[in-house]
């Protein structure tokens, strides 16, 4: 958690998208014209925020109110005050989490009389009050809801991020699930070496990475491919890394079930939130750097692959030739025959 310099390493959002509406593609409205729906999330996106808008939504889309909300409740899952609460708090811990705001300015623009009367409420959705919630380094933002509408911070109103039914894996899932799913089968090869063959200097290519180690050999190259992922996960959480990490072969598999699993969680909770180009500080580093969470997964994801390559290419020979080359469409197809 932070501390004094919390003002500082706040993650702020750096970058502004322009103005899009909530869309739905395809999806089941059980008789209700898809032009209707359309419209409906499209002005819940333009309007979500008024005083009103459950007046406005209802007259937009030429339904009475009491119609307008049974309706609403059967298309979206949550009546239109649910939605708009939840939006609403969505909003705040956003901004909670990314700015300096005073707690009592950000109740008020949440639609809420009293400091109480917020606090009472974003403890009963995200079990911790205002002030605690503040203190933990990327929180949770999206609240559980049973339509995928959420407050996307980028965009500043709701957005449509998924479809229930629909999700199928984008290049984020399949780039952090390869990774994971080869180096647990390097490291499992790995096994059947000996210590010998593990810490034997290897040639390498010429390290393009200045910032590491130019140890060759096959031990240092698997540690760095979960040791990656410890270091900055621990600048995220501004948390210290170890020091010493076990680099036997079985204390390398438990720290990647423990590093990888979060790793792939904070990414999907980038993507999933649209927090791409929202900033952290790095406190490790002297003095402090500022990086963008997408550039800090784009990195991990660039020299994880040449890592992986330079693995592949040491446990070959030394007679391991099982293991491909390291492309995605082999696990790919892996996973869809396992499906099938």
């Amino acid at each position: 958690e932070t501390g004094a310099t919390e003002s500082e390493d706040r993650a702020t959002t750096v970058k502004r998208m322009p103005s899009q509406t909530a869309r739905i593609k395809s999806m089941d409205f059980k008789g209700l014209p898809n032009a209707r729906a359309e419209a409906l999330l499209r002005i819940i996106s333009e309007s979500w925020n008024d005083e009103d808008a459950e007046w406005v939504w209802a007259e937009r889309v030429h339904l009475s109110r009491f119609h307008f909300q049974r309706v609403f409740h059967r298309l979206i899952g949550e009546s239109p005050g649910e939605l708009r609460r939840r939006l609403r708090l969505e909003c705040a811990a956003h901004a909670l989490a990314t700015t300096q705001q005073a707690v009592t300015d950000i109740a008020f623009d949440a639609g809420y009389e009293s400091l109480e009367g917020f606090s009472r409420a974003f403890r009963h959705y995200y079990g911790l009050s205002p002030s605690h919630y503040r203190r933990i380094p990327f929180p949770r933002v999206h609240l559980p809801g049973p339509n995928g509408i959420h407050y996307d911070p980028l965009r500043q109103q709701p957005y449509l991020f998924s479809i229930k039914g629909e999700l199928n894996m984008d290049i984020s899932d399949r780039l952090i699930d390869h990774d994971v799913w080869l180096t647990r089968r390097m490291l499992e090869r790995a096994r059947n070496l000996t210590d010998e063959q593990l810490d034997a200097p290897v040639a390498t290519p010429q390290n393009p990475l200045p910032f590491e180690s130019a140890e060759g050999t096959l031990r240092e190259a698997l540690n760095r491919l979960v040791f990656t992922k410890e270091v900055w996960l621990a600048a995220v959480g501004h948390r210290s890394y170890p020091d010493e990490p076990d680099k036997s072969v079985a204390g390398m598999l438990d720290r990647l079930d423990s590093a990888f699993l979060e790793f792939a969680e904070l990414v999907r909770q980038v993507r999933d939130e649209h927090r791409w180009d929202e900033m952290f500080v790095d406190t490790s580093c002297d003095p402090h750097e500022r990086f963008s969470y997408g550039g800090m997964i784009a990195h991990v994801i660039t020299f994880s692959a040449f890592r992986r390559s330079a693995a592949l290419k040491i446990m070959e020979k030394l007679g391991i030739s099982d293991l491909g080359y390291g492309d995605p469409i082999e696990w790919e197809r892996k996973v869809t025959s396992q499906e099938d």
